[in-house]
C-alpha cells in the first residue's frame, strides 16, 4: 500500500509528493527573479552605450543602480505571491475513490493573466533597446502595468486555498504596481523628451 505522501506513476516510479510540490513552489518563487535578472544581464551593457547615455531624461530619473536594487526585490515578491495565490489543494473523485487525484495548483485559466503580466514585464528591456524603442517600450510598460493591476484584482477576488491570499497579494503587488506606475511615467517622459 502506498504512503499517502507518495505519488506513483505505474507500480515502479514513485516520488514524495510533498517534496515535489515544494520544489514546484520554489521554482515558481524564483523563476521571475531568474528570468528578469538574466534579461538585465543580457542587456546590461546597453545602459552604458552612448545611445542610452545621450537620451534626455527627466530630472527625477533615478541612477541605474537603483533599478538593480528594486527589481530583484519586486521579482521575489511577484514569485512569492504567484506561488501562494496560484496554489490549490483539492481532490478529484472518480468511480473508485473520493480522492483519486490531488491537484496542487490552480487550473490553467487562473495562470493566464499573471503570466501575461510577467511576459509584458520581461519584454520591456528588449523592446526599449530595439528600433523605435522609446515609443514601443512605453506601450509595453503600459500593458505591463495594466496586467499587474488585473493580476492584483484576480488574486484579491479569487477563492483561494489560503484565506489570507488577498492580504499577501496586496502586500506583494501594490509596491510592484507603484513602481510600474513610476516606470510608466519615466518611460513616457523619456519618449516625449526624445521625440
Amino acid at each position: 500500500m502506498a504512503n499517502k505522501n507518495k505519488s506513483c506513476i505505474g507500480e515502479s516510479l514513485c516520488f514524495n509528493s510533498d517534496i515535489f510540490i515544494q520544489a514546484i513552489r520554489y521554482i515558481i518563487i524564483f523563476i521571475p527573479l531568474i528570468i528578469g535578472m538574466s534579461i538585465g544581464a543580457i542587456y546590461g551593457r546597453k545602459w552604458d552605450e552612448d545611445k542610452y547615455k545621450n537620451l534626455q531624461k527627466p530630472a527625477f530619473n533615478p541612477p541605474n543602480y537603483v533599478f538593480g536594487i528594486v527589481w530583484p526585490i519586486l521579482y521575489l515578491l511577484i514569485g512569492g505571491i504567484y506561488s501562494y495565490a496560484l496554489y490549490d489543494s483539492k481532490c478529484i473523485p472518480d468511480s473508485m475513490s473520493a480522492c483519486s487525484k490531488a491537484v496542487y495548483f490552480k487550473d490553467l485559466k487562473y495562470w493566464i493573466i499573471p503570466i501575461i503580466a510577467l511576459i509584458f514585464n520581461f519584454l520591456y528591456i528588449p523592446v526599449f533597446f530595439a528600433e523605435n524603442g522609446l515609443f514601443n517600450g512605453f506601450i509595453i510598460i503600459v500593458f505591463s502595468l495594466l496586467f499587474a493591476v488585473l493580476t492584483l484584482i484576480q488574486f484579491v477576488m479569487q477563492n483561494s486555498y489560503y484565506k489570507t491570499t488577498f492580504i499577501f497579494a496586496i502586500i506583494a503587488l501594490v509596491p510592484y504596481i507603484i513602481w510600474l506606475s513610476f516606470a510608466t511615467y519615466l518611460s513616457y517622459n523619456i519618449y516625449i523628451l526624445n521625440k
